[in-house]
């Protein structure tokens, strides 16, 4: 078995993968997008005067921000539920040296986001731009290894991504990743875990 740890999945990662910057995926949108006349004419509503360029970098690098939360924080928190974990849990927090392996039935998890960009100019709030995004996760053949009342590793087993990111009623971008392969373990920090 593999120790390999894996680097950090995040929203950002399955959202805007193939892109170097969100800049570059949501320039592209509003440049050939079948709808790019009217996300243009709803930014520039949302925040007169500014000029277009400006804003949709600005935009960009705040939602490439809110985009910055791991996958696996997602998925720990959907799991804290699942009656197993929790008893490991408790076992491994009423004994030091005790580690226990968790393993998790193949499952689907939603999750919906609403990370937004407030424009503010010379300290006026002037809008607050809301980009939506709904995921899909579909996990099979995960282990988890709980070590003193935490969550310590995720793994092996596989994850298959489905998302969107929405500004107002327009899909900016849209993925289906999968499946992505937990090669050796998924360090998990101690606090996603607790």
């Amino acid at each position: 078995m593999s120790t390999e740890k894996t680097a950090t999945l995040t929203l950002g990662n399955v959202l805007l993968a193939g892109a170097t910057t969100v800049s570059e995926r949501l320039g592209a949108s509003l440049a050939t997008g079948p709808e790019a006349n009217q996300i243009k004419a709803a930014l520039a509503k949302a925040a007169p005067g500014l000029p277009l360029d400006t804003l949709l970098d600005g935009v960009s690098k705040a939602v490439q921000d809110a985009l910055d939360v791991p996958v696996a924080d997602i998925l720990i928190g959907a799991w804290q539920r699942a009656r197993d974990l929790r008893a490991a849990l408790e076992t491994t927090r009423e004994s030091a040296n005790a580690t226990v392996l968790v393993p998790l039935l193949a499952h689907a998890i939603s999750s919906e986001h609403r990370p937004y960009v407030d424009i503010v100019v010379e300290g006026v709030p002037l809008a607050r731009l809301v980009f939506p995004v709904k995921l899909e996760l579909r996990v099979e053949g995960v282990i988890l290894r709980v070590r003193q009342g935490q969550i310590a590793d995720i793994m092996a087993g596989t994850v298959k991504v489905k998302g969107t990111l929405k500004f107002g009623d327009f899909i900016l971008f849209e993925c289906a990743l999968g499946p992505i392969s937990i090669p050796g373990s998924l360090a998990v920090a101690p606090a996603q875990a607790a």
